[in-house]
């Protein structure tokens, strides 16, 4: 019966809500991180982003730690803001929510081409770019060498940390050529 509570609970906040859990033993030792799933009494819990499973017999209590009310996803009346690119010729337009580029792109073209290339980013906690995919929606070119300059020049990209936002955000660079 408790196994059944227990279960009920946890799939019923985690359908509700997105937060970090503590994951209490009954040796002692807590495991921070996100529940996934609970499966066949197993708990998949993602510590750093690396799945972790437990025994559901090992667990003493789950604690939801903190509620976090924004997914990460880019939304529209995040504003647009600009920066120097890091070798100073280029002006980097960017929008993310709840962040502030730290280190901009460093940005070449040893071509004449020219055009505006806009690339999503998603951006983990501590502000390391982990994606990128140029050629998005407002990109005025599909030139393969700016699009792959600009997804390189991306990944150099940091931003300023949120340790309590989401897991990842997802954001916009845009690069004019």
């Amino acid at each position: 019966m408790k196994k059944w509570i227990l279960t009920a609970a946890l799939f019923g906040i985690i359908g509700a809500l997105s937060a970090q859990h503590s994951v209490v033993l009954k040796t002692g030792d807590k495991v921070k991180g996100v529940v996934m799933a609970l499966n066949d009494d197993i708990l998949t819990i993602y510590v750093n982003r690396e799945p972790k499973e437990i025994r559901l017999r090992d667990v003493s209590s789950i604690f939801f730690d903190e509620y976090v009310p924004y997914d990460g996803s880019l939304k529209e009346d995040t504003p647009t803001k600009k920066i120097k690119s890091l070798d100073g010729g280029y002006i980097v337009e960017y929008q993310i929510k709840d962040r502030e580029m730290t280190l901009a792109p460093r940005l070449s073209n040893a071509t004449q081409k020219r055009g505006t290339v806009v690339v999503e980013v998603v951006v983990n906690r501590a502000g390391t770019v982990m994606k990128v995919k140029s050629g998005v929606t407002g990109s005025t070119t599909s030139d393969e060498y700016l699009l792959t300059k600009a997804e390189f020049a991306c990944k150099g990209a940091q931003f300023s940390e949120h340790p309590t936002g989401p897991l990842e955000t997802t954001g916009l660079i845009t690069i004019h050529y």
